[in-house]
């Protein structure tokens, strides 16, 4: 992994919303991103609309997926949201994590902007774990769909812009995260290639394991 590049990626919105939901365009490519003096980088954003249909062999697969629940898992935990299900995929063979929307999670209820502000980071960061590795992702359209959601049970009206700013941020938020605990990062995904339990991924994030 460079310090001064590194893949990020993009979302295009298309024009308003019908009700409180917005219909997503996007795709994620990696772009230029250059580091500011030791620890702040600059992110260059850019929107674009397109397929991706590359073919990997299963080993390549799996470790795709791995790094992609082990950035939910480690991103997840580090904003303080429970885990409200950790479980074997039986499509993918690999474990695959959810967490509640906050600490005081309870159906149906509101979510306030420090809720939204950390799923945002949480959904992005499958998919920026993925471009750290490999410079682009293939997955992360039900993780934005999960979020779009999320965006639509705000208290406050949250705009197509502010879905933008909120999505990108939340890109670089777990950026930060991943890269500050990258050893930690680097176990979980062994731990999920593993099938390791969700108390063993805790006591690596911990420092216990």
């Amino acid at each position: 992994l460079g310090s001064t590049l590194l893949g990020i990626l993009s979302l295009a919105v298309l024009p308003p919303n019908v009700g409180a939901t917005f219909t997503y365009l996007f795709a994620l490519i990696p772009i230029g991103f250059i580091g500011i003096g030791s620890t702040s980088p600059g992110i260059i954003a850019a929107a674009i609309v397109g397929a991706r249909s590359t073919k990997e062999d299963d080993e390549t697969r799996r470790e795709r997926i791995c790094r992609h629940e082990a950035g939910h898992f480690l991103c997840g935990y580090m904003c303080g949201l429970p885990v409200k299900e950790y479980s074997i995929s039986p499509d993918t063979g690999v474990a695959c994590v959810e967490f509640h929307t906050s600490s005081t999670s309870v159906a149906g209820r509101e979510l306030s902007d420090d809720e939204i502000a950390a799923l945002s980071v949480v959904a992005m960061s499958g998919s920026v774990a993925e471009i750290m590795e490999y410079g682009k992702a293939k997955g992360g359209e039900n993780d934005l769909l999960e979020l779009q959601n999320c965006f639509a049970k705000s208290k406050e009206f949250i705009g197509a812009a502010k879905q933008q700013d909120l999505t990108r941020w939340g890109a670089l938020s777990s950026y930060g995260l991943i890269k500050a605990n990258l050893n930690k990062y680097e176990g979980l995904v062994s731990a999920f290639k593993a099938n390791k339990s969700l108390s063993d991924c805790v006591a690596i994030i911990e420092g216990s394991a």
